[in-house]
C-alpha cells in the first residue's frame, strides 16, 4: 500500500476530472473520481493544481484507502453489529430510527460512507423538521454520530462528520412536571388498597425509575445494615424485542441504566417498617395460597406472588392521577418531585445527583436547574444589606 496518494486527470463530459488512486479497507486498489468543474480548454494547469491539492488532502488525513461501502449499507451493518452491545429497548429505538427514517433517506442519496460531509447530515435534519420534533431529530443525530464514531474507530473514516453538522435546537427546553408533598400524600392515601402502593411510595422517597423499583429483590434488601441495593432492573418487553432476542414473556431483567444508577440507598425507619410489612404479607399469602402462590424474590408483587409488570404500574398510576385530578404526570416524574423536594430543603446538586443515580450533577442541573431555589435565596440574602 503506497505512502503517498497519486492520481491523474481525465476528460469527461467536457470537464476535467481528478482520478485518485486509492485502496479499499482490504488493500484492494480502487479509484475515486472528483469533478473539478473546469472546462477542458485552457484549464489543464488549474486542474493539475486541484489534483495535487486533493492528493495532499488525502495524505494529510491519512486517507490512503477508500471505503467502497454505501453509507446506508454501512448503517445496516452497524445496526446489526451493536445488537448485543446495547440494551434491548435501546436497540429497538436505534432500529426504529434507522430503518424508518435514516437508512431510507440515505439509500436514495446513494452516498458513499467516505463521502459523507456535515452538510449531508444537516440537510437530512432539515428534511425532517416538518414531520418529527426537534427532540426526535436530535436523537437521530445521536444515533448517526455514534455510528460514524464507530466507523472512525474501525479506520473506515478519519473524521466524524456528525461533529460539525447543524442540529436544530430544542424550541422548548425540558421542564420537569412534579407533585408537591401535599399532592404526594393525597396520592399515597388513594393507593392504600392498590398493588402499586409500595412501588409508588418507594419512588416518592428515592426517586426510583420504574424499572429500578420493580426490579428490587429481597436478596438486595439488607435489614442488618438498612440498605437497598439497586442492582437489577425490570424492563417492559415487546413482541419485537422477544422475536429479536429470543426472549419470552412481557418483561425481562437487565442491569441498571449506568454505573451511577447501580447504587446502594439507605433505608429510612419508615421504609424499613413498610418493607418488613411487605415481607410478612408475602409470607402470609404464600401459606394461605400454597401451591398456587408464585414464588419469586421480587419485593413489589401482587397478593399471589406474581411480580408487578412495568406497564401495569404506569397504567394504574395514571388512573389514580386522573381520579384525584392532580397534574397529569408520568410515574417517571416522581423523580422530579423528589428532586424538587431535595432542592427545596437546601440540598446541593451533587447530593441530588447521587440520590437519583445521575452520572453527574450536570445531568441534574440540565433537568432541574429551574426548580433549584437555593442559589436565588443565597443572592437574595446577600442583597438584603443593600
Amino acid at each position: 500500500m503506497p505512502t503517498n496518494t497519486t492520481g491523474h486527470l481525465r476528460e469527461k463530459n467536457g470537464k476535467w476530472h481528478c482520478v485518485l488512486n486509492l485502496y479499499d479497507e482490504n488493500g484492494k486498489r480502487c479509484q475515486k473520481s472528483h469533478s473539478t468543474g473546469l472546462p477542458i480548454k485552457g484549464n489543464k494547469k488549474k486542474a493539475e493544481k486541484i489534483l495535487n491539492a486533493m492528493c495532499l488532502e488525502y495524505d494529510s488525513r491519512n486517507l490512503n484507502y477508500y471505503s467502497t461501502i454505501l453509507f446506508s449499507d454501512y448503517l445496516k451493518k452497524w445496526l446489526n453489529s451493536i445488537k448485543q452491545e446495547v440494551r434491548p429497548n435501546t436497540y429497538r429505538t436505534y432500529k426504529g430510527n434507522m430503518e424508518n427514517h435514516i437508512i431510507p433517506y440515505f439509500e436514495n442519496k446513494k452516498l458513499m460512507l467516505q463521502d459523507i460531509k456535515p452538510f449531508h447530515l444537516s440537510e437530512y435534519y432539515k428534511s425532517k423538521e416538518d414531520t418529527i420534533s426537534n427532540t426526535t431529530i436530535r436523537h437521530h443525530h445521536q444515533n448517526i454520530s455514534k455510528a460514524l464514531a464507530d466507523a472512525v474507530e474501525k479506520g473506515l473514516i478519519t473524521i466524524n462528520p456528525a461533529s460539525s453538522a447543524k442540529v436544530p435546537k430544542n424550541k422548548h427546553p425540558f421542564k420537569a412536571e412534579f407533585l408537591n408533598r401535599e399532592e404526594l400524600s393525597l396520592l399515597i392515601a388513594e393507593l392504600q388498597d392498590s398493588p402499586i402502593l409500595l412501588p409508588v411510595y418507594l419512588a416518592t422517597i428515592y426517586g426510583f425509575r420504574r424499572s429500578e423499583v420493580l426490579g428490587i429483590k429481597w436478596h438486595n434488601v439488607d435489614f442488618v445494615n438498612n440498605t437497598i441495593w439497586i442492582k437489577e432492573t425490570l424492563q417492559q418487553s415487546t413482541k419485537a424485542i422477544n422475536e429479536e432476542y429470543g426472549k419470552e414473556g412481557n418483561s425481562y431483567t437487565d442491569d441498571p441504566k449506568s454505573d451511577s444508577s447501580n447504587r446502594t440507598m439507605p433505608m429510612t425507619e419508615r421504609v424499613r417498617e413498610v418493607l418488613l410489612a411487605q415481607k410478612q404479607r408475602q409470607e402470609e399469602n404464600r401459606n394461605l395460597l400454597g401451591k398456587v402462590y408464585y414464588l419469586s424474590d421480587y419485593v413489589c408483587t401482587f397478593d399471589n406472588g406474581v411480580g408487578i409488570k412495568p406497564n401495569y404500574l404506569s397504567k394504574n398510576f395514571h388512573k389514580a392521577i386522573q381520579k384525584l385530578n392532580l397534574p397529569q404526570i408520568r410515574f417517571h416524574d416522581l423523580r422530579h418531585s423528589v428532586a424538587s423536594d431535595l432542592f427545596a430543603k437546601g440540598k446541593s446538586g451533587v447530593q441530588v445527583a447521587e440520590w437519583l443515580g445521575h452520572s453527574s450533577p450536570a445531568t441534574t442541573y440540565k433537568y432541574y436547574a429551574h426548580i433549584d431555589p437555593t442559589s436565588k435565596r443565597e443572592v437574595a440574602t446577600m442583597l438584603e444589606g443593600y
